[in-house]
């Protein structure tokens, strides 16, 4: 009763607002897949004609085709093809023509197997599929088998059910059971995700010799076949046999079709996913495809990554039961599998699964490396800035300055190497970290050679202006330059998949900050100052809060407390405790105001900012808030590196607030000249430790934030340092 008060009110207030965001943007056209399952959730009744694709809930509402575009039919049975380890290099037109094929009639996409750990078995990967959250089987050197059903109840159920209560992501196994009650398996691990809570599963048989019969005779008699193909990873697997078996089963659903043709009552729907790595000695990104009637050769994309060609592992699940009964009430962690229009051929479509690979796989390598070797020239450039000036290293400044603005430059960059297609180079490596030097040392000679170039300000000002608007730019198309790329997001930890990521986060804000410190320093009038911080706050804030843009929880309270301490400075008024808390309060009720609106949306169009409150509502977010704060232990702890950061990183802000207190030259004369600045560094401390606290990714946060700060210290230093000795030699003439 309570819950349809709420709903009741909430809704009042939503229409009062306008409902700002009305649905989630999509890269392109797309069509919902899962059309066959329709008939799987209203076990063959009326209900699959109602919900197929075509329908106004299904098509307008996602970017999808129009109603009038696919005339109401009824749709076919669903076979579900699962297989471990198999990856698109694996896929060959002439090793494994059956394969190839699904790349050429259906739509492909690059998938995630993240599961509760680093790498994903077999069984982690039904047990998504039957829960549609992350789950796992317990921590094993070697991948466990599963066990063929013994008098129709799962082997070790109880080991899974007992793990998933201990990971912390509430994954309801059975959840398939529950909500499609006429599931065949086919194979031991297609057993798992179709048995009920229980561990029982109803229809069951092993994998036969003859498996086009069976899968023929089995789509006659269930609306949903669900079918194991074992792991490519275990020693001896044949991938020629599995080609063999797949071609076995598009035999047996012979009914499916040509592309472009329009769908029959009664066409089946083929999905084939590569479900998890099926070992644990690495991670990569798998295969997935899906061929039948509603759909042309494209690219598969799912609300939950909203990225062209990528999808996970708990966007299955959805997929299979998207028009069961009551579904959409359900708080899945993934979103149905959907197809992005295109008009590449079959070899375009793949090379561009095998960029996605390749990149993800380049990340993973460098990044070993790449930031213990970043730490310790910023550590280098720490020492050098701060003993200018106390020595005669007239040899040093010039260096200093071009080095510091270069390195500041460096972080931006990062994501402006995926505007170059490093991945189809033969080394990729060496492409991508070419690429990055290139993209730092045009942005470099821009901020040195441009008429700003005699400002003390001027260099690193555009760096900074050029690094904010990057990242918006990024953030309104959709977020391309974060996937895969150094200060981006990993695919494989699938994290975020769309929005702007912690990293990214952190740096805009830094870069922001310091935007505003010399801005409001341009600026006479109090009031105009901080007019500026506030309309530029609030900018910000729907840029990197609104679902389908930002879409980022933690952006709202760590912009609006730590642009609190900039604007108070600007308007002339001193920060006090209950000035504080009244702004802390105003970003919690902001944020809330965003989960609520996003929530009241339909349930397939939810971000996770609508999930997260919809847990709260059902009880469940304690288990996620436990999970986010387990993720800032383990990031925190993992090295003897990280646990220093934050004396590190306490002692930067130390050395750039109170440059006195260590003698670092020529930064109290900078400050007392653009008093502005030193504001926006106290701004950017609290705003970085607002964000280490309420973001996932923890002590990461002000550690990519340091990224900028200290080379951009550095050549401030050198810049003084360089004006300072201009200014003397010009008879003691100021820059104003």
């Amino acid at each position: 009763m309570i819950r349809r008060l709420l709903l009741v009110l909430l809704a009042t207030c939503a229409l009062v607002t306008g409902m700002p965001w009305a649905a989630v943007p999509s890269s392109g056209p797309s069509v919902p897949i899962g059309a066959a399952a329709s008939a799987a959730g209203a076990q063959g009744s009326a209900a699959s004609t109602a919900g197929v694709p075509g329908s106004a809930s299904a098509g307008s509402a996602l970017g999808g085709t129009p109603a009038h575009a696919i005339p109401p039919v009824v749709a076919g049975p669903t076979v579900f093809v699962g297989v471990s380890g198999l990856t698109f290099e694996q896929i060959d037109p002439y090793l494994t023509p059956h394969l190839w094929s699904l790349v050429e009639d259906g739509a492909i996409g690059t998938m995630t197997p993240r599961s509760v750990r680093s790498t994903s078995c077999p069984v982690d990967g039904w047990l998504a599929i039957g829960s549609g959250r992350r789950a796992a089987d317990e921590a094993h050197r070697i991948c466990r088998d599963p066990g063929e059903p013994v008098e129709s109840w799962v082997p070790d159920w109880a080991v899974y059910r007992l793990q998933a209560e201990q990971d912390n992501y509430d994954a309801p196994l059975g959840t398939l059971h529950e909500a499609i009650a006429d599931v065949h398996a086919i194979g031991p691990g297609a057993a798992i995700a179709a048995a009920g809570a229980d561990g029982r599963v109803d229809s069951y048989a092993p994998v036969s010799e003859d498996l086009a019969a069976q899968v023929g005779e089995s789509a006659a008699e269930h609306p949903l076949i669900v079918l194991d193909l074992g792991n490519t990873q275990e020693p001896g697997y044949s991938l020629i046999a599995l080609d063999a078996q797949i071609g076995e089963v598009r035999e047996a659903l012979a009914h499916t079709p040509e592309p472009g043709a329009r769908p029959a009552d009664g066409a089946p729907t083929l999905i084939v996913a590569s479900i998890s790595d099926g070992w644990s000695e690495s991670s990569a990104m798998q295969f997935s495809a899906v061929v039948g009637p509603f759909h042309d050769s494209g690219v598969l994309t799912s609300t939950s990554t909203q990225q062209p060609g990528l999808v996970q592992t708990t966007d299955i699940l959805p997929t299979l039961v998207r028009h069961a009964p009551a579904v959409p009430e359900r708080n899945f962690a993934g979103a149905p599998l959907e197809e992005t229009g295109s008009d590449a051929e079959a070899p375009a479509r793949y090379q561009q699964m095998l960029d996605r690979q390749v990149a993800v796989a380049t990340q993973a390598a460098l990044s070993v490396w790449f930031f213990p070797v970043m730490a310790s020239i910023l550590a280098v450039l720490l020492v050098i800035a701060v003993l200018v000036g106390r020595r005669d290293m007239d040899r040093v400044r010039g260096p200093l300055r071009g080095l510091g603005l270069f390195f500041a430059a460096l972080p931006v960059s990062t994501y402006l190497v995926n505007l170059v297609p490093w991945e189809r180079s033969t080394s990729p490596d060496v492409a991508m970290l070419a690429a990055l030097a290139g993209w730092a040392l045009a942005l470099t000679l821009l901020g040195l050679l441009g008429p700003w170039r005699h400002r003390v300000l001027g260099p690193i000002t555009v760096i900074a202006a050029a690094t904010v608007l990057v990242l918006a730019a990024d953030v309104i198309a959709g977020s391309p330059l974060q996937m895969s790329t150094l200060l981006g997001e990993p695919l494989l930890i699938a994290s975020r998949f769309y929005g702007i990521g912690n990293s990214a986060l952190a740096l805009f804000c830094t870069a922001l900050v310091f935007l505003l410190g010399v801005v409001c320093q341009a600026i006479g009038n109090r009031w105009v100052r901080l007019t500026t911080v506030l309309v530029t706050t609030l900018a910000a804030c729907i840029l990197l809060a609104t679902p389908g843009l930002g879409t980022k929880f933690g952006s709202v309270p760590t912009l609006i407390i730590g642009l609190a301490v900039l604007a108070l400075a600007a308007a002339g008024v001193r920060l006090s405790i209950k000035r504080l808390l009244l702004i802390t309060g105003a970003a919690g009720l902001a944020m809330l105001l965003v989960l609520v609106l996003d929530w009241l949306r339909p349930a397939e169009q939810r971000t996770h900012f609508g999930r997260f409150f919809d847990s709260i509502l059902s009880g469940e977010a304690g288990a996620v808030l436990m999970r986010k704060i387990g993720m800032n232990i383990d990031i925190l702890t993992q090295s003897w590196m990280t646990l220093l950061l934050p004396v590190i990183i306490a002692g930067v802000f130390w050395v750039i607030l109170s440059p006195r207190r260590v003698s670092v030259p020529h930064l109290p004369e900078l400050y007392r000249r653009y008093p502005m600045m030193r504001a926006a560094m106290a701004s950017l401390a609290v705003l970085l430790a607002v964000g280490t606290v309420i973001n996932d990714s923890g002590i990461v946060v002000p550690a990519v934030g340091i990224l900028f700060i200290i080379p951009a210290f550095a050549h401030l230093v050198g810049q003084a340092e360089a004006e300072a000795i201009r200014t003397e030699r010009s008879g003691g003439r100021e820059e104003h």
